[in-house]
């Protein structure tokens, strides 16, 4: 099935966030500047990519306390 009928489905792909931003710093890899003031976005655009990096990074270690968190508190109940 093409992508527009996925959309127009409601049907939504199955990639996480950091698959996405390794495809936006894989493609912002292959732009070249042809200007001073194209090098300085370009520069902005790779640390606004690192930082949600490091968000994602520490979703996810939020996330996976949580998860221990409601596990403990399922054990418990169980008791």
């Amino acid at each position: 099935m093409s992508r527009w009928r996925d959309f127009l489905d409601g049907v939504e792909p199955r990639r996480d966030l950091e698959n996405l931003l390794e495809t936006l710093e894989a493609e912002l890899k292959e732009l070249k500047a042809r200007s001073l003031t194209e090098e300085a976005r370009l520069s902005s655009i790779r640390e606004n990519l690192s930082e949600a990096r490091l968000k994602v990074k520490k979703l996810k270690h939020e996330n996976s306390v949580l998860k221990n968190k409601v596990s403990i508190l399922e054990e418990d109940l169980d008791l």
